[in-house]
């Protein structure tokens, strides 16, 4: 132990320490709400089954729940990649838009020379798009 006046301030701080956290376990795990919750997330009480019960039919059952499970899944995989191959082609369709406009397929320089040279903050340069003022 450390003597002295720090000494005891370390002392009484592991004191507080000691006492603070049961206490505060208590009072916030003593609510009837967070007990209920406790017990059901972590299962404390799961009892055997029935000895009545059919095994084979709670098999059965329990198999066919997660065949579907396991089908539903398959399902979103196919959907979800059905959807990134649409979203491919989007991508490609505006690639090669964009790479048809920028070759001067069409348009005059005019006005991709002032959509070159106007950004977004140009107006506060005092450009317009005729050029400078």
């Amino acid at each position: 132990m450390v003597l002295g006046k720090a000494g005891m301030r370390l002392e009484a701080q592991k004191f507080v320490v000691y006492l603070l956290i049961p206490i505060t376990a208590s009072v916030a795990f003593n609510e009837p709400t967070v007990q209920k919750w406790a017990a059901d997330y972590f299962q404390f009480m799961k009892y055997p089954s029935n000895p009545r019960t059919n095994l084979r039919e709670e098999y059965e059952a329990l198999k066919k729940q997660r065949d579907e499970e396991v089908e539903w899944e398959r399902h979103m995989a196919e959907r979800r990649e059905a959807g990134r191959e649409e979203y491919r082609k989007q991508l490609k369709l505006i690639q090669l838009g964009a790479t048809t406009r920028g070759g001067g397929g069409g348009e005059s320089d005019d006005s991709t020379e002032s959509s070159r040279t106007m950004g977004w903050f140009d107006w506060l340069r005092g450009r317009t798009r005729g050029g400078s003022i």
